[in-house]
């Protein structure tokens, strides 16, 4: 049976990695998304609470394995731009330690953002940045191998400021087609993981993004907003059409977790599992719909 996971976004690094697997074991998640940077750092490698060893991923292993939970998937540190594209290396640096801590974690996958230019707004700049992005990637493959990890491209939008305004727009890989082609070019090492709240962001046609990537879609980062800011909401509370995409996602016959983004900062301590079992209950209705439970 696919399993129920959610990220620590808000909690894990507030709580501590053992507490918060323990808190997601108690509500009913059997698996975690792992962030592997540290909130407000995030091209920065951090296992957790300022530890720059991938070793500390055998110890979390098995505390999660005590409770019950698995790493489902990780999240690798991101943010790198266009000025990071002279110093490829020290990128790569940054992925192959993520990819060695993935596979010390138990886990198979691992999420990747692309390095994005600021002025890759819709299509200006977009197959250079494309690119750029195959050549990081291809060079990368040999680390994910070595680790049996797979890297999941992540369907992204860039941030566009004015005097006073900003608005949210698409760029590399915010459709499914140009991730089902990258994925398609980087070969059996790559996957995709879709981002339903980036998604709604860029206006996608949910059912088509779906659609497109197929049997490339490997893994899920669920959460809803209203259109105009990555709010990383629970279910329900945006207007993501959420329920055209879980259709989708049993049309396509999606075999991996449903994992959720949501963001979990400003709920106190004393409301954390409440929230926490709104998330797992949704997943579990998510769960029986697509699997005909």
């Amino acid at each position: 049976m696919r399993k129920i996971s959610v990220a620590g976004i808000g909690y894990k690094n507030r709580l501590g990695v053992e507490k918060s697997l323990a808190l997601i074991s108690r509500v009913g998640f059997n698996a975690m998304d792992f962030s592997l940077y540290a909130e407000g750092k995030y091209i920065e490698f951090d296992i957790a609470g300022g530890r720059k060893d991938p070793a500390r991923a055998v110890e979390i292993r098995r505390r999660a394995e005590d409770v019950g939970v698995v790493i489902g998937q990780t999240h690798a540190p991101f943010g790198f731009r266009e000025e990071h594209k002279g110093d490829i290396p020290a990128v790569l640096e940054v992925y192959k330690r993520a990819a060695e801590a993935t596979s010390l974690l138990g886990c198979k996958q691992m999420v990747i953002h692309p390095l994005k230019f600021n002025d890759c707004i819709r299509d200006y700049r977009r197959e250079e940045c494309f690119d750029l992005n195959i050549e990081i990637f291809r060079k990368l493959t040999p680390i994910l191998k070595d680790t049996g990890v797979t890297g999941l491209l992540e369907n992204m939008f860039v941030t566009e400021h004015g005097d006073g305004w900003f608005r949210l727009l698409p760029t590399i890989y915010s459709s499914g087609a140009e991730l089902r082609r990258a994925a398609d070019i980087l070969g059996d090492s790559y996957g995709v993981c879709l981002d339903s709240g980036h998604a709604n962001i860029t206006k996608e046609d949910i059912a088509g993004t779906v659609t497109a990537i197929g049997d490339k879609l490997l893994a899920l980062h669920l959460h809803d907003n209203t259109g105009d800011r990555d709010d990383h909401l629970p279910p329900y509370f945006g207007n993501m059409a959420m329920d055209t995409l879980v259709q989708g996602l049993k049309e396509i016959g999606y075999k991996g977790n449903l994992n959720f983004e949501v963001r979990f900062d400003d709920v106190p301590d004393e409301s954390l599992e409440s929230a926490l079992r709104y998330v797992y209950e949704v997943g579990a209705a998510f769960r029986r719909r697509i699997d005909g439970e």
